[in-house]
């Protein structure tokens, strides 16, 4: 099996990125489809395209994704008061959770997106040591039948247009709840078009949140807030270790409360 993996940038800036894991016959429609990809996103067209093939030489850890959850809010005001309802639930303390969101509405690379993810300690400390570059959760999928069987979910639920974001994100939060030490992940596009986003952990599962931003703000990002953990650990396993979803462990939808 190959790690397929994408990144594109224009004058220095993160535009796109996405990452397969395939067999040795899929690598060429997978590259091809990767540089269709960065070259047709809605930030414009890149002057810098990295595409790497790497043969995945550690066995490859087969999980569950996380349950999809449905939310209904109708605005970006909504969405993050959810969102903080949230993550208040899981023990997160207020001044972490407020932080992170500030972080993610200002540009939390000096104003700019970060490629990566911020590690955020609960004293609302952040502990990646690049605090432009992030860290990059790295070498994941879904397998073919799990592909199938959520895109059947979403049908019914009437989001096939946003099938490529919910699947990604997804199988990327189902990545970063199974490390240890990760408590939750708050996140939100930076494609100023897609406002939507999500609180993920193990106790909740994936929680879609429709709005989480205004539309047309290019800024965006994800957040892990995690506890007692081996910072170089944590980093190399969201980096470096491979991970195919191969089940999907069901959508539903839940009426909350306004905020």
């Amino acid at each position: 099996m190959y790690s397929v993996r994408m990144r594109a940038e224009r004058d220095k800036k993160h535009i796109s990125g996405a990452e397969r894991i395939v067999e040795t016959k899929g690598i060429s429609t997978t590259v091809s489809a990767l540089a269709e990809r960065a070259l047709s996103h809605e930030k414009g067209k890149p002057d810098f395209i990295n595409i790497s093939v790497e043969a995945l030489k550690t066995p490859i850890k087969n999980v569950t994704s996380l349950p999809l959850i449905l939310t209904h809010v109708e605005n970006a005001k909504e969405g993050k008061a959810l969102a903080k309802g949230l993550l208040l639930t899981l023990g997160l303390p207020l001044l972490c959770i407020e932080k992170a969101i500030l972080l993610l509405e200002k540009g939390p690379a000096d104003g700019e997106n970060m490629r990566g993810a911020i590690i955020m300690g609960m004293q609302g400390n952040r502990l990646e040591p690049d605090k432009h570059r992030g860290i990059r959760v790295s070498r994941m999928d879904i397998t073919k039948g799990c592909s199938i069987e959520l895109e059947r979910a979403i049908v019914d639920a009437g989001l096939i247009p946003y099938y490529t974001y919910i699947s990604e994100a997804l199988v990327l939060a189902t990545k970063v709840s199974s490390v240890k030490g990760t408590i939750a992940e708050l996140c939100w596009s930076d494609d100023p078009s897609y406002t939507a986003g999500y609180v993920a952990s193990k106790k909740l599962g994936y929680v879609r949140i429709p709005h989480l931003k205004q539309k047309g703000d290019p800024r965006g990002g994800r957040v892990f807030f995690v506890d007692n953990i081996d910072l170089d650990n944590y980093i190399h396993e969201m980096e470096n270790t491979p991970l195919l979803v191969n089940k999907f462990c069901g959508l539903r939808e839940i009426s909350l409360d306004k905020p």
